[in-house]
């Protein structure tokens, strides 16, 4: 299952308060399971929010060469993580690798599942001009 966004133009939350214990704020997580695909050059997922706790990432390579998958924690904004040459160094100041799917084969399915707290997160590929190329998505985990 995927997320399901709902976002009200006017509405005042605290006038209806939710019953369903997925509702956060003005957002519905479906799910933890998020599917997605990386190719030439993006990253695509069915969820760009999800729960604290356990998030499993289920990623296809559609492209037609080999791609990774990394999770990184940061604040900074999507495609904004500063590259030294032809990718940003992984261990630099104000972004977190969480994990990662290593370079997996075109046409392979790979999956992952990593323990994630409250925060602002981006998806992308980390290969040599990849996320210069726009191989990056914003992720946010909720409470």
């Amino acid at each position: 299952m995927g997320l399901i966004l709902v976002a009200g133009c006017g509405a005042d939350m605290n006038d209806a308060a939710p019953s369903d214990n997925n509702v956060v704020s003005d957002v519905i997580v479906a799910s933890n399971d998020v599917t997605g695909s990386v190719q030439e050059w993006q990253v695509d997922v069915d969820s760009t929010v999800a729960r604290s706790g356990d998030v499993t990432f289920t990623i296809d390579n559609d492209g037609t060469v080999g791609h990774e998958f990394l999770i990184v924690k940061t604040d900074i904004p999507p495609g904004e993580i500063p590259t030294a040459g032809d990718h940003f160094p992984e261990d630099a100041e104000g972004i977190e690798v969480i994990d990662e799917i290593g370079e997996f084969a075109v046409g392979t399915t790979e999956s992952l599942t990593v323990t994630l707290a409250r925060g602002s997160y981006q998806l992308v590929c980390n290969l040599p001009e990849h996320y210069e190329n726009g191989m990056f998505v914003g992720f946010d985990v909720v409470t």
